[in-house]
């Protein structure tokens, strides 16, 4: 067992969209690690009803609509009960400037007013110090500050402790961030299990994840984009997730993907 009576949800995509939701339950403590699109949301409310309908923390790594908007929704909804949210955007005029034609600012404004017409508490990771969510620990390992001209290496890194083993966390973070928080925390990145950086290419580098040396690695990323293939046959298309895979070989790691259902790790 991986996480020794504690389990890991992998919500998958419902559409071709590429999205990222994930979460940890345990000994009735249940945390969010961002939350897909609102295609997800029926998926999503359904699996946390079951257990139990309350989110002590949701931690959300960047601002991108495919990782925020079914927090929204369920915000919107009100049938789940969320206690508290953790995230630290940059800026909104930042957000303008370097993403202005995908609308990030309105998705992350509505993220905003969810927050707040809920009465959620609002917590801002500071990288290095531990957040306690009932038995799970949480660390980030950055903390949302802006890096280059594009939001995703802007996206906070957490780790997380179960009863068994950690999990690390990348969201859509990349090769323009890595050398900071492996400079920062090169003891805190090595974890047994992984969340594949930006759907599992284009991320971080190969010699990023040697660093972190993962047994386990969980992929937010659809069949088109596993196999690389969007009409033009297998590894016809324009994305690096064949390559991001030979790597995960050479490191003997197993590797979890999206199915049509949530996928469910213990």
């Amino acid at each position: 067992m991986l996480f020794n009576g504690d389990k890991l949800y992998m919500l998958p995509s419902v559409t071709l969209t590429q999205c990222m939701g994930f979460l940890m339950a345990g000994e009735g403590d249940v945390i969010g690690i961002d939350s897909c699109t609102q295609n997800e949301a029926d998926e999503l409310e359904e699996t946390l009803l079951a257990l139990g309908g309350k989110v002590k923390c949701w931690f959300l790594t960047h601002a991108h609509f495919d990782h925020i908007e079914g927090l929204i929704e369920m915000l919107n909804r009100d049938k789940v009960k969320v206690e508290s949210v953790c995230y630290q955007f940059p800026p909104l005029d930042y957000i303008e400037r370097v993403e202005r034609q995908e609308n990030r600012v309105q998705r992350a404004s509505d993220l905003e007013e969810a927050i707040k017409k809920n009465g959620v508490k609002v917590i801002r990771p500071k990288k290095g110090e531990w957040i306690e969510v009932g038995h799970f620990r949480v660390l980030p390992l950055s903390d949302g500050s802006p890096v280059g001209e594009t939001l995703n290496p802007s996206s906070v890194v957490y780790r997380v402790e179960t009863r068994g083993k950690s999990v690390l966390f990348l969201g859509d973070m990349d090769w323009r961030a890595e050398g900071k928080i492996l400079a920062e925390f090169p003891e805190e990145l090595k974890c047994p299990v992984v969340q594949m950086a930006h759907h599992g290419q284009q991320g971080v580098t190969e010699e990023f994840y040697r660093h972190i040396h993962p047994e386990v690695c969980v992929w937010p990323t659809p069949e088109w984009l596993w196999n690389n293939d969007i009409g033009g046959g297998y590894g016809k298309g324009p994305y690096k997730t064949l390559e991001t895979r030979s790597w995960m070989e050479k490191l003997k790691a197993v590797n979890y993907r999206f199915e049509d259902k949530v996928t469910i790790l213990e």
